[in-house]
């Protein structure tokens, strides 16, 4: 790269520059009749299409509108809560015994008798006499339910029965295969 001093680069810039002197060479062109390109017949008119393309260019859908940026929540500080207390020790596992009494039939018999007695003495006591004192309001719903329950015995008796004595017979063959 050749250096230069910068007295000769100021200079190159004072120096004016001239206009470039016109070349007295230049041919001037005529236009003449060969020169002159031929009409070209005009083009036949396009047949108009039988459907528009722009009927069915589909617009893309206008893109959603941002979201939100969701607002930061900060629960309140809470305490743990305290630790639950511990399960209950398990009691031990007992197996169902059979529905054998403790007592003889006729023991149980006599029992159930005398509570039947209770009760009927206690609801005596508490009954409600109505008109004459003789019919309480217990004798009313006993009278009218009679016939109530006695239709629907009539109706599930006979099932309730079968069931229970197939499962007392089901029990009886257990013990028997058990010996």
């Amino acid at each position: 790269m050749p250096s230069f001093a910068q007295d000769d680069i100021d200079s190159l810039f004072d120096t004016p520059v001239s206009a470039p002197e016109p070349d007295e060479d230049d041919d001037v062109l005529e236009l003449t009749e060969d020169m002159v390109l031929e009409e070209e017949p005009e083009p036949e008119p396009e047949p108009e299409p039988a459907f528009d393309i722009d009927d069915f260019v589909v617009e893309p859908e206008p893109e959603p509108a941002p979201v939100p940026e969701p607002v930061a929540f900060i629960p309140p500080v809470v305490p743990p809560p305290p630790p639950p207390p511990p399960p209950p020790p398990p009691r031990p596992h007992r197996e169902p015994e059979d529905d054998e009494s403790l007592m003889s039939p006729p023991n149980v018999d006599r029992g159930a008798s005398l509570l039947s007695d209770l009760a009927r003495e206690i609801v005596r006591q508490k009954a409600f006499g109505l008109g004459n004192s003789t019919l309480t309001v217990e004798d009313l719903v006993r009278d009218l339910l009679r016939p109530i329950l006695k239709e629907w015995l009539d109706q599930n008796l006979p099932y309730m029965i079968e069931r229970i004595v197939k499962k007392e017979i089901e029990r009886m063959v257990n013990r028997s295969e058990d010996f």
